[in-house]
């Protein structure tokens, strides 16, 4: 018979022979050994068999936020004073005062949020302009500073979930503040994923969402921006979820949000800071489609039937007799087709390739059928 009960992992003594506990890794629930979790190096896990984990009792995916923020590790980026920590004190409120972000219902919990860059005064300042109804927030606590990963950090969270079970959601503003210090004998990869681990360890013991603010790299990834994450992939690839919130413009009050959960669908947001309440507000999906390209996605669908195949400049000549407004050069015609491809097989399933021929680019377009 399969143990099911779960052991409390801190009065496990360390000399205990390896057994099997309930534990948590990529939301998936499963046996794994306890000495794993104290991060043990070369342990004989053994195999189980997919009969025996259909049969196993998977606990549902929790939520914080619903929809949006699961419970498990997760990093939100932007570059410095984008307006992270507006949105991170909003997400904070929403969830001890049983309130909502961008219409997805926060559930009510206890809320810890390390506040590593800002001092009581402007914590107070922002508090009462994000919350003008005076709402009761017994159940939010802030604290102004955190020993670092290796030295402390853990048994902290352990003593504050001691003294506060309810709480569901413990944020780190910012990551750097508490990263390890000592990576001399590890690569940047190394250094990341070890981090990440360690703080995973979190996560697979109590049921709560553990949100990192973090920086943008300078270098900007216009066509994924999670790429835009500071650091290696062994931050972002061993996380639960990564949120990248940039604007549009830099002297712009309107952003874009993008969601990247491991366990859930994918989302991206248009938002608008609004100045005089300090929220993130909702303004719709984004597509990452502009008007001009949305125009061009529909004139190809207008006169395609089944295949066509051409140059650009035959493209071109083909789109002014679809709408005699049309002015775009053949060559900035080929990089937007690259551009919108995906949005084209999307909501127009129409397939966007190209080959070259000698010297004469062709563009394939081709009408896929709807499944």
């Amino acid at each position: 018979m399969l143990q099911k009960t779960v052991p409390n992992i801190l009065t496990v003594p360390k000399k205990t022979p390896i057994y099997k506990a309930w534990g948590r890794w990529d939301g998936i629930f499963h046996y794994i050994p306890l000495c794993f979790l104290r991060g043990a190096k070369n342990v004989n896990e053994e195999s189980i068999d997919i009969n025996t984990i259909r049969k196993m009792e998977h606990k549902p995916l929790k939520y914080a936020v619903n929809s949006i923020l699961p419970h498990g590790l997760f990093i939100l980026a932007g570059s410095p004073k984008v307006g992270k920590s507006w949105l991170v004190l909003d997400i904070c409120i929403a969830i001890a005062t049983d309130g909502d972000i961008w219409g997805y219902r926060a559930n009510k919990n206890g809320v810890l949020y390390y506040a590593l860059e800002d001092n009581w005064r402007r914590i107070n300042d922002r508090i009462n302009t994000l919350d003008t109804d005076n709402t009761d927030m017994s159940s939010f606590r802030v604290k102004l500073s955190a020993p670092g990963i290796g030295t402390g950090l853990i048994e902290e969270i352990d003593k504050h979930m001691a003294s506060y079970p309810n709480t569901s959601l413990i944020v780190i503003d910012t990551f750097e503040h508490i990263r390890n210090r000592d990576t001399t004998k590890q690569t940047l990869y190394s250094a990341d994923y070890s981090d990440i681990k360690i703080l995973r360890s979190v996560t697979n013991k109590y049921e709560i969402t553990l949100l990192l603010v973090h920086h943008t790299r300078k270098m900007n990834d216009e066509n994924d921006p999670i790429n835009n994450i500071s650091g290696s992939t062994g931050l972002t690839g061993a996380t639960d979820g990564n949120w990248v919130l940039e604007k549009v413009k830099r002297s712009e009050n309107h952003a874009k949000i993008t969601i990247d959960n491991r366990d859930t669908e994918g989302f991206c947001f248009d938002l608008k800071f609004n100045a005089d309440t300090c929220h993130w507000e909702y303004i719709g999906n984004n597509t990452g489609i502009d008007n001009a390209d949305e125009d061009i996605a529909i004139l190809v669908d207008g006169f395609l039937q089944s295949e066509w195949q051409g140059t650009a400049t035959e493209l071109c000549k083909l789109l002014r007799e679809q709408d005699t407004k049309v002015n775009i050069a053949p060559t900035n015609l080929s990089k937007q087709l690259r551009r919108i491809d995906k949005f084209l097989q999307k909501e127009f399933c129409i397939n966007t390739s190209f080959k070259k021929s000698g010297s004469v680019k062709k563009i394939i377009l081709k009408r896929l059928s709807e499944k």
